[in-house]
């Protein structure tokens, strides 16, 4: 009985080893077939964005990256790297062999001259090397690295790419951390220049009265690492369509005739897209430098009746709110005893700070949106014409006519919140869909004559399915400067030292109307810093130690004698 009792036993164990086998045999060769990976983490940090995977699945071409970051670096720079090499691994599962990498440290082993060759063909090609402080045994030193790669291709083009996001005036954790997150984005996008090796041709407006380039500088500066940018004036061109895709208005101080106003109509009925920075009034920050108050006055710019007739009104006035920036004021030290004085930071409602509230591609991840003087739109019922709310006021704010005497001494005083009780006031506007030319039934002989001589085209009533932006802000494209004449990035506000969301704004609105909805996406990534509360680390350090030191030991001890107590419950009954 005991004899049949052990072959039985022996039969069921055999039977269950032959089940296991077979599911481990099963679930390999599903495996083998299904393709699976599972981001747990919130931020989404290893998941790349379905159009990068679609254009990575669809590489006819090898790609090769060679990635300068490596050797000995402090920890910031060598979580970058670790980040890079991840984002390459999930990259090459998509692409497949199509896509090869390696890190490489191109200074290590050289003799200074040999360095000083290479740093200078890397600076040519478009990277910048930076020094970084390293700790050794007994004291810290100096290193020179280069926080950049090459994308080569087979026809043996390079395209750099610059690692790090050296932000003028932004410190060194958020720069990396925001480098960290642009890294599928600048990678993708090196991809993409030479895979559709003809960019968009994008060009700046000039002739009306526009600030000088330099006050634009690095806005146009990123949009020239994506784009064909250039300017261009409507008295030196016959049909903007030909020439350019996308035009951007910016700023303008002087009145537009109706030859031009008419060759923009055209360049908007025949698919062109537009960008228009607008101030309402001559308000503006340099004069203030020069004496604490001005007579801001409306600008004569003649485009009303246009942008009516496309959908929108751009008000008269300036907009005041609550929700603001600061700018120093001076002020008396009464407890000086040179009487010498003193800045202080007082809020300034005509700087106001936007916060999007839309759900669409271009406010995503856009949190906060800087402004100098703007005014307010009005959207306007265009039969066919959708309008979109990208920027708007918050629920503390109102409108101010021109003529208006703005004085900064008055920025002392508490303002009166009571009068702040509008909300919602709409500065940048998207619209969308088949716009009426504003010279439909309104065609002069001068105009005939321009159709006829010039443009060579017919006159184009309704456009296709067309869009463009209003933005009620001419400064808000515009960088600041350090003491020394340098340009800041776009966004960096010198005062207070906080970083806004214009340029990333920005180049989404530019994005969305030429339909690169994938640089959007992969641009608005973010990679969350999640730091040690240091005060909690010292209060809780010795509990933590004593439970990874003790758990383990409980636990084996618990498994021990669970396993004793079943052993013994189990052969106690033979």
């Amino acid at each position: 009985m005991s004899t049949t009792k052990r072959k039985s036993n022996k039969q069921s164990i055999l039977f269950r080893l032959t089940v296991v086998v077979g599911i481990i045999v099963l679930l390999n060769l599903l495996a083998s077939r299904l393709f699976l990976r599972l981001d747990l983490t919130s931020d989404r940090r290893f998941t790349i964005s379905r159009n990068t995977k679609l254009m990575l699945r669809d590489l006819k071409d090898n790609v090769f990256v060679k990635v300068y970051l490596t050797g000995d670096m402090p920890a910031g720079f060598k979580r970058l790297a670790n980040s890079t090499r991840d984002l390459l691994d999930e990259m090459k599962i998509y692409a497949g062999n199509r896509l090869q990498y390696e890190f490489e440290d191109p200074l290590e082993g050289k003799t200074e001259k040999e360095k000083n060759e290479i740093l200078k063909e890397l600076a040519q090609n478009g990277l910048e090397p930076t020094n970084v402080t390293v700790k050794g045994e007994d004291e810290y030193s100096q290193k020179l690295i280069i926080p950049g790669a090459v994308v080569y291709f087979h026809s043996g083009v390079g395209v750099p790419v610059n690692l790090l996001n050296n932000e003028s005036g932004m410190k060194s954790q958020l720069a990396l951390n925001n480098s960290e997150a642009q890294l599928e984005y600048k990678f993708s996008s090196a991809i993409k220049t030479q895979l559709s090796p003809i960019k968009t041709r994008i060009a700046f407006l000039r002739g009306h009265g526009e600030k000088e380039l330099y006050y634009l500088y690095d806005f146009v500066k990123t949009l020239t690492s994506f784009y064909e940018a250039d300017t261009i004036e409507l008295n030196r061109v016959v049909d903007l369509k030909k020439k350019i895709d996308v035009l951007i208005i910016a700023q303008p101080t002087h009145a537009f005739n109706e030859q031009d106003k008419f060759k923009i109509d055209q360049f908007v009925m025949n698919g062109g897209k537009i960008l228009w920075l607008l101030d309402a009034s001559n308000a503006s920050l340099d004069s203030l430098t020069q004496k604490p108050a001005m007579l801001a006055l409306n600008y004569s710019l003649n485009l009303d009746d246009q942008l009516f007739t496309y959908g929108v009104r751009l008000n008269a006035g300036l907009l005041m709110d609550l929700a603001c920036n600061q700018i120093p004021l001076m002020v008396q030290n009464n407890n000086s005893t040179n009487n010498q004085p003193q800045f202080k930071l007082f809020h300034c409602p005509f700087f106001p700070v936007l916060f999007p509230d839309a759900v669409h591609p271009i406010t995503y991840s856009i949190d906060a949106v800087s402004t100098l003087f703007p005014s307010t739109l009005d959207t306007v019922a265009t039969i066919g014409i959708k309008k979109t709310v990208l920027l708007h006021s918050s629920k503390y704010s109102k409108q101010v006519f021109a003529p208006y005497m703005i004085d900064m001494r008055e920025l002392r005083k508490e303002p009166e919140v009571n009068s702040f009780n509008k909300k919602n006031y709409p500065v940048a506007v998207l619209l969308e869909g088949k716009f009426k030319s504003l010279y439909q039934n309104r065609m002069t002989d001068e105009l005939q004559n321009v159709l006829r001589d010039s443009l060579k085209t017919p006159f184009k009533e309704t456009s296709t399915e067309n869009a463009m932006i209003v933005i009620a802000d001419g400064d808000i494209a515009n960088n600041e400067f350090g003491k020394n004449g340098q340009p800041f990035s776009l966004g960096y506000y010198k005062y207070t030292g906080d970083y806004f969301n214009n340029k990333s704004f920005l180049l989404n609105c530019i994005d969305y109307l030429t339909n690169n909805l994938n640089q959007i996406e992969t641009r608005g990534k973010q990679v969350k810093l999640r730091l040690l509360d240091i005060q909690k680390v010292k209060k809780e350090k010795s509990i933590w130690q004593t439970a990874n030191i003790a758990a383990p030991i409980l636990l084996i001890l618990l498994f021990g004698l669970t396993y004793i107590i079943i052993r013994v419950k189990k052969y106690s009954r033979l």
